[in-house]
């Protein structure tokens, strides 16, 4: 399909034609962006430069920019952690890892000072949305806080069964793990871990079928999946609400079920959007209300019923349910160092002043950070907000429903996991765009009277036997 001419779309009232190109051409955008072909045959950097003013009437501009990577670039290294050589050969990986971080210290400087300077009414880092950002979940990630704590007994008991030594270990282990590497460390008494996980593509199908039989993916949304080394997790929308692009790292750990569970809320959020939402809407997530709902999802996976439906066993089902409870305090752990950090830097002039500053609450968590890469983290300080900020957020939640569903002991008190109302009312709360998709919004839906909301979409799938792996595909 061709774009329509300028004059042929009114602005904010677009055709119903131009709609289905604009959401082609976005999803075309994000599939370029993956290293993967759209699929019109023109590119669509290309299409999205004809089609400039339409994408400026929708409010969209700014969006298919950062798509295009037209906007000012974030400072980042240009290598690669390599995690599939031996101990010393990750080792120097690091260093050069490090030594980039070291070379970008200036830059980095320079790009926090400008964003800050340029902030205006609202805080400096409101900058990093491509779309705005609703007020309540505005005050509520510029009031998170959390104290800077001790990290480093839980990062030496991970570090010591992976074999890493020197001043290195806390950062290269985190980062090791983040990307679905990890040793469980601390959880067991031998510092190693023995349990069987399923293969990637087995829970792969195991996880999109549980979301299906909740409802979370309408029976025809389709999920594409895109392995590769050495990367984490993503999801992207890949047409609204037909099909969504889920990356994954090629090894499977403890720690990646956390992580496809999470990206699958992710995914659920996109795929539940109503078709005839503004399109606009349709894009614009509350960063608030998604890494909340995203972690109120991972959050069941730390349960021992939730991993025995994997078929893992209760013995490693009891193993993990512990090392996710390590992991979420070490994550909040480092997103408190991240806020303390954010409010030091605001009364420092240089970069030196702001190592010094990254030193100083490095040392405050007890590990062996590197200050240059403490520095490079304050480029995504909205997005530690939101997790932040985004734990309470859910914790709310849960409150909610386990007042109105019950809180039992399955799911570790998360009861109301069990029951189908329960998801029939998230499905409703997670449909809702507009102001009224903002998290505070969500938490409104949560309180409507009756069992379930009105209009609730029925899930028509909850007996449904698990897909297969090309279903779930």
């Amino acid at each position: 399909m061709t774009a329509a001419a300028p004059d042929a779309v009114h602005p904010g009232v677009p055709d119903a034609a131009h709609v289905v190109y604009v959401e082609d051409l976005l999803a075309d955008l994000q599939l370029e962006r993956a290293g993967l072909p759209g699929r019109d045959p023109v590119p669509a950097a290309r299409r999205a430069r004809q089609a400039a003013g339409e994408l400026a009437g929708l409010g969209l501009s700014r969006f298919v920019a950062e798509l295009l990577g037209e906007t000012a670039p974030v400072p980042a290294p240009a290598a690669v952690l390599d995690l599939e050589a031996d101990e010393d050969g990750r080792r120097a990986s690091y260093e050069v890892w490090c030594a980039e971080a070291r070379e970008l210290t200036d830059e980095v400087w320079r790009w926090l000072a400008e964003r800050r300077r340029a902030a205006g009414e609202l805080p400096w880092w409101c900058g990093e949305s491509a779309l705005p950002l609703p007020h309540d979940s505005v005050r509520r990630l510029a009031e998170v806080t959390a104290p800077v704590r001790d990290l480093s007994e839980i990062a030496a008991a991970w570090a010591r069964p992976a074999g890493l030594r020197g001043s290195a270990t806390a950062e290269y282990n985190w980062r090791w793990l983040l990307l679905g590497k990890g040793a469980l460390g601390p959880s067991l008494p031998s510092g190693a871990f023995s349990g069987e996980l399923p293969p990637l593509n087995e829970l792969i199908t195991l996880l999109v079928g549980q979301a299906r039989r909740r409802g979370l993916l309408p029976p025809a949304h389709k999920v594409k999946v895109l392995r590769r080394p050495n990367t984490p997790s993503m999801v992207m929308p890949v047409r609204l609400p037909g099909s969504s692009l889920l990356s994954l790292p090629t090894a499977v750990t403890p720690v990646t079920v956390q992580y496809l569970q999470h990206e699958l809320a992710h995914l659920a959020e996109h795929a539940l959007r109503p078709a005839d939402a503004p399109l606009v809407e349709r894009w614009t997530f509350d960063p608030l209300r998604s890494e909340g709902w995203a972690l109120l999802l991972e959050h069941l996976a730390g349960s021992t019923a939730f991993l025995a439906r994997l078929g893992i066993d209760e013995e490693t089902a009891a193993v993990l349910a512990r090392f996710y409870a390590e992991e979420e305090r070490f994550s909040r752990g480092l997103m408190a160092a991240d806020l303390a950090l954010d409010t030091d830097l605001a009364g420092c002039r240089t970069s030196a002043e702001a190592l010094e500053a990254a030193s100083a609450v490095a040392g405050a968590t007890g590990l062996e950070w590197a200050p240059e890469l403490l520095l490079l983290r304050q480029t995504r300080v909205l997005h530690w907000r939101s997790y932040l900020a985004g734990y309470a957020w859910r914790d709310t939640v849960r409150a909610e429903l386990g007042a109105r569903f019950g809180n039992s002991h399955s799911h570790g008190g998360d009861g109301w996991a069990d029951r189908d109302e329960a998801w029939a009312l998230l499905r409703s709360a997670l449909a809702r765009t507009g102001p009224a998709g903002s998290a505070a919004g969500f938490l409104d839906a949560l309180r409507l009277p009756g069992p379930t909301p009105p209009h609730a979409p029925a899930c028509t799938c909850t007996h449904r036997t698990p897909p297969t792996h090309e279903e779930a595909r």
